[in-house]
């Protein structure tokens, strides 16, 4: 499935507290057209979980993303790296053909 590591966890929990008390965070994770290598990331704070979502509870947040996406996010491992220069999100994809040098968009592999 989709892994965050701990700093990624404690990141996303800081940016987006949840919306009650004893909540947990929703993040929706997405892959659409885009960046460098032609498909990129999209990490959202949603309230709730689509109806067909696929949902991932892990260490505290609840990970969605839609099946159509799945094929493309499995195995994927989301890191978070503090630096003032080049830091935020990390994605380690094993499902990657090849990934940007800034590392928020990948190509799937060439068949």
């Amino acid at each position: 499935m989709i892994r965050f590591t701990p700093e990624a966890v404690a990141q996303w929990r800081s940016e987006h507290p949840a919306s009650a008390p004893g909540a947990t965070p929703v993040v929706r994770l997405s892959v659409v057209a885009g960046g460098c290598a032609g498909l990129r990331y999209v990490l959202e704070s949603v309230p709730a979980p689509a109806a067909d979502d696929i949902r991932m509870p892990h260490d505290g947040l609840l990970v969605t993303c839609a099946p159509a996406d799945l094929p493309r996010l499995r195995g994927l491992c989301v890191d978070y790296v503090d630096a003032m220069v080049g830091g935020g999100y990390r994605f380690a994809n094993p499902n990657a053909g090849r990934t940007c040098g800034c590392g928020e968009s990948f190509a799937e592999p060439a068949d």
